[in-house]
């Protein structure tokens, strides 16, 4: 099964379990949830596609851009 998230349809300050909460993206003013990651550049998604496999989960952003 697969299902596909888009952020960008959510209101800002909108918390999105799992994920975090939506702002907008510095780099295109779209809505997106940012993620800083101890190691690597900042980025925003705006969508993100998650797959339900037998050992677990598999998500993947679709849409996204960096904010270095």
């Amino acid at each position: 099964m697969t299902t596909t998230d888009d952020f960008t349809h959510l209101p800002e300050g909108s918390v999105v379990a799992l994920e975090g909460t939506v702002a907008r993206c510095s780099r295109c003013g779209r809505n997106g949830v940012v993620k800083r990651p101890e190691l690597g550049a900042a980025y925003c998604i705006h969508a993100e596609q998650t797959t339900v496999l037998c050992d677990g989960m598999l998500t993947e952003p679709t849409d996204c851009c960096d904010l270095a």
